[in-house]
């Protein structure tokens, strides 16, 4: 009866295949980790703008006048209409955001020449790049000097004319400001004895846009 011997290689083979299975499924021990974190902090600029100071007009006393498109710009012997014009703040944040221009007693060819400044209260420059005309029956609006006119009783007739002029695309600095300014003339159609009554707001874009 032939007797097995028992093979001296055996236990070595059963540990080196026990060590490359363990390396495969990822097995470790006796290791330390340490973390390193980047952090950082990002403040981004404030766009602010409002209206500064108060409307000046050029009818503070006798009536001015002109013809179709702005020609002929005098003044009269007489003090009929008058204007009026103040600025409110439309979204509640604390700055007057929009001109409200009010005409009284009025007549065709009257007309008005306004003006006005408008402050950067933010932290980054802006430019103006629209402005809105709005009624209670229409809304237009303009992105450079243009003229335009306005129905302000609903009966799809040109009552007014403006002319807006300056200031599309200038640069305007934190607290820096700038002079705005336009003209009326207030046409045919204009009915009698009713108050005129339209709204200006400007737009701005941080000055890279």
């Amino acid at each position: 009866m032939a007797l097995l011997k028992k093979s001296k290689t055996a236990l070595p083979a059963i540990l080196a295949i026990t060590l490359i299975a363990l390396a495969i499924v990822g097995f470790s021990y006796a290791h330390w980790y340490e973390n390193l974190w980047l952090t950082g902090e990002v403040k981004t600029g404030n766009l602010c703008a409002r209206f500064w100071g108060i409307v000046t007009r050029t009818d503070t006393g006798k009536d001015w006048t002109c013809d179709e498109g702005f020609n002929n710009v005098r003044q009269i012997n007489k003090d009929i209409g008058s204007s009026n014009a103040y600025f409110i703040d439309t979204n509640k944040d604390g700055c007057n955001d929009t001109l409200v221009v009010e005409l009284n007693n009025v007549y065709p060819c009257y007309y008005e020449h306004m003006a006005f400044w408008i402050h950067n209260c933010g932290t980054i420059p802006w430019k103006i790049v629209r402005v809105n005309f709005t009624t209670p029956y229409e809304t237009k609006s303009i992105t450079k000097p243009s003229y335009l006119t306005l129905d302000l009783n609903g009966d799809k007739k040109a009552d007014i004319e403006l002319y807006w002029g300056n200031n599309f695309g200038q640069q305007v600095d934190p607290c820096g400001r700038v002079d705005i300014s336009f003209d009326i003339h207030v046409l045919q159609p204009c009915p009698e004895n009713t108050k005129l009554k339209f709204t200006a707001t400007i737009i701005m874009v941080n000055w890279n846009e």
